[in-house]
C-alpha cells in the first residue's frame, strides 16, 4: 500500500522553515512506530532536516533532483526523477507498506496515488506556516477513522487525533 503519513495544523499547514511545526512527542512516536521496519520516501530537504539520517529500521528513498546514481546518498536509495521513483514505489507496495513522508512537493505529487493517508491532526495554526498539506477534503479523499480529539502529557499542551484518510 502506498500511504502517506503527515501531522498537519488545523489549515492543513505541516512546516515552516524546513521544519515542522509542532514539537509533539506522541507524534514522534507514532510515526516511529508506523513506520518501522517499512519504506520512507522523502524530498531531499526534507530528508536532510531528519536530525539522524538515514533513519533507523527503514528503507529510506529519496528524491532528489541531483541524485546521479541509486546510492549517492548514504544509506538511501535516490531518484532523480519521479517518473521513476512512482514506478518504484508501485512495484515495491505491491508487497511492503511505502509511507510517503514529506514535504509538501512530495506529497502533492503522489496526491493521486495513496491508498491511506494517516493523519495527526492538530487543533491549532500556526500563521508562520509556509508548507501546506492538501486539503483531503477537496482532493477526492474521505475520512474513513478518527480518535476524538485528546491532550495530553506527550502532546505539549497540543489537542489532537489521529485520523485516516482513504479515496472515496
Amino acid at each position: 500500500m502506498i500511504k502517506g503519513i503527515v501531522a498537519v495544523a488545523s489549515d492543513w499547514g505541516i512546516g515552516k522553515a524546513n521544519g515542522l511545526l509542532f514539537d509533539i512527542p506522541a507524534d514522534m512516536r507514532h510515526f516511529r512506530e508506523t513506520t518501522s521496519k517499512n519504506i520512507c520516501v522523502f524530498g531531499y530537504s526534507t530528508y536532510m532536516s531528519l536530525k539522524k539520517r538515514p533513519l533507523p529500521n527503514r528503507i529510506n528513498v529519496v528524491l532528489w533532483d541531483k541524485a546521479e546514481s541509486l546510492d549517492c546518498l548514504e544509506g538511501c536509495i535516490t531518484f532523480n526523477k519521479f517518473d521513476e521513483l512512482l514506478t518504484f514505489v508501485k512495484i515495491i507496495a505491491t508487497n511492503y507498506d511505502v509511507y510517503i513522508c514529506g514535504g509538501a512537493s512530495i506529497y502533492q505529487l503522489f496526491l493521486p496515488y495513496y491508498d491511506q493517508i494517516l493523519v495527526t491532526r492538530v487543533d491549532a495554526k500556526d500563521k508562520d506556516a509556509t508548507a501546506f498539506f492538501p486539503d483531503l477534503t477537496k482532493n477526492n479523499y474521505k475520512l474513513d477513522k478518527a480518535e476524538p480529539y485528546y491532550i495530553d502529557e506527550d502532546t505539549n499542551g497540543y489537542s489532537i487525533s489521529k485520523q485516516v484518510w482513504i479515496k472515496k
